[in-house]
């Protein structure tokens, strides 16, 4: 690892935040949250299926093509050498999504530590996951139905990589900006305070740009009138959207450089050499291997049940593809009226942070225990009125859980690894978000009763809450430091 002086550092802390590049990055997330919030979560599952089912056959008769003028219909599709059902494709396909996204983010994220590395990083990323999102309208002119789905796949995974690897570098301002904040300066707030500000605020800029995507994509399908190439467009807008809004975090953040990569690191062995030491190390920083791993459950747990959620209100419910879209701006309008109705109770009865995460953590376990009470009971998502309090009661938990968990995150990790630290937290939920989709599609696929799923996904959010339990906070942030001390001294050993 490079050699960081105490003079490195204290440079590094003391530059003051401004107003203006707080904008910018706030901005980055409006840009990126509309396919974040919409796209991925909503539009893309929907393309997904809709196009696998064009191109399937009956589950019985593989001589026979799918019937998709049923509402409800249960077909099978080719992927690899053999057939899955045709609602599990975008699950398979986000599983693999997340494999390769470890990959990538092992490679990169590393080297934004160094440099000016981390701004460029995220909007070389963010510019790709922009474009092959945007050439979703293309897919209606690619050719037939086997042609379409295959292609709709592939751009889910450049598109979906892509926005993961630049949201690490994204999340790794939060610490430094904690740091240089202003009122952390001034001695007004404390890091972990401002951590926890800058998560509900980005979180709700997000939810904001998915809400008015989800409007503009409900725009476009009442006035095509095409389910089907009318969600693609839908799906193109979130890109361009991306796209477009990325002007200004390009021109407004700054880099915030590190001391540079030395000269002697071999650039391909260097990051998962950086990595590995990072995993090595773990008993010195047990506190925060532990968040990573309940971290890793539940937001596996949260990034399944979105599109879960959709695949199964679609299917077994028999909704439209224009009754989902309307259904689905109720989940931003919530999850911002949820970021700041937590962070209100928070503040009044002076919650910890980790209270926080253990209180939304238990309130979301609720959400497929709900679905699973079908099972036996004439309601627990059976009727579509229900539909409406389930998708309300998602998105008051959404937006809070997940800012939260960045914040305390932040606090958790050694000084001058942001980058790296990140991308352990997004490949730690990444490295399992594949098991979520894997195992709810296989039981899909075995079941053909989408409901099944949602027995997995309580068990993942529970465990997490469990071991969430057993983390200490104060024990972590001093095991940071000593983590950064150590450090210092072994490069101080090394230059003797």
């Amino acid at each position: 690892m490079s050699q960081e002086s105490p003079h490195d550092s204290q440079v590094i802390k003391n530059e003051p935040l401004t107003s203006k590049e707080l904008k910018g990055w706030y901005a980055y997330y409006f840009a990126s949250g509309a396919y974040d919030n919409a796209t991925i979560g909503l539009f893309i599952p929907i393309v997904l299926e809709n196009l696998a089912s064009q191109a399937g056959y009956e589950v019985d008769k593989l001589d026979t093509p799918c019937d998709i003028t049923k509402s409800i219909h249960t077909c099978v599709v080719k992927f690899g050498v053999g057939y899955v059902d045709t609602a599990s494709y975008s699950l398979y396909i986000i599983a693999l999504t997340a494999f390769l996204q470890c990959i990538l983010l092992i490679s990169s994220s590393p080297f934004a530590d160094h440099g000016a590395n981390r701004k460029n990083f995220l909007l070389t990323y963010s510019y790709i996951g922009a474009i092959s999102t945007s050439l979703f309208s293309l897919i209606i002119k690619a050719g037939g139905p086997f042609d379409s789905y295959v292609i709709a796949g592939i751009l889910t995974i450049v598109s979906n990589c892509c926005f993961g690897a630049a949201f690490v570098f994204y999340l790794s301002y939060i610490p430094i900006y904690s740091r240089i904040h202003t009122d952390v300066i001034s001695q007004k707030k404390t890091e972990d305070k401002v951590a926890t500000e800058l998560s509900i605020n980005m979180m709700t800029a997000g939810f904001i740009a998915g809400l008015l995507s989800i409007i503009g994509g409900l725009g476009i399908v009442t006035g095509l009138n095409e389910s089907n190439s009318s969600i693609q467009y839908a799906v193109s807008l979130g890109g361009i959207w991306w796209f477009v809004w990325l002007t200004i975090p390009l021109f407004l953040l700054k880099k915030h450089p590190r001391p540079p990569l030395p000269s002697t690191e071999n650039l391909f062995l260097y990051p998962y050499k950086r990595i590995f030491k990072t995993l090595k190390s773990a008993r010195k920083l047990w506190q925060t291997m532990k968040f990573l791993i309940a971290w890793s459950l539940i937001s596996d747990g949260i990034n399944i049940i979105g599109p879960l959620s959709a695949l199964f209100i679609k299917v077994e419910l028999g909704l439209s593809d224009q009754k989902l879209v309307i259904l689905a701006i109720i989940v931003p309008i919530t999850a911002v009226i949820g970021d700041y109705l937590f962070h209100s109770i928070e503040k009044y009865y002076g919650f910890s942070i980790k209270a926080m995460v253990l209180i939304n953590s238990v309130i979301l376990s609720l959400l497929p225990t709900y679905t699973l009470v079908g099972f036996i009971a004439p309601f627990g998502l059976r009727q579509q009125w229900e539909v409406w309090l389930f998708v309300s009661y998602f998105g008051l938990s959404l937006g809070s859980i997940q800012a939260y968990y960045q914040a305390m995150f932040s606090i958790l990790i050694p000084k001058g690894h942001e980058s790296e630290f990140f991308s352990l937290f997004l490949i730690t939920a990444k490295g399992s978000s594949w098991m979520g989709p894997l195992i709810t599609g296989a039981i899909t696929n075995v079941t053909h009763n989408i409901r099944s799923g949602f027995l997995f996904i309580i068990f993942m959010l529970l465990v997490s809450c469990i071991i969430m339990w057993t983390v200490d906070v104060e024990k972590g942030k001093h095991d940071a430091e000593d983590f950064i001390n150590n450090e210092m001294e072994e490069n101080t050993e090394n230059t003797e």
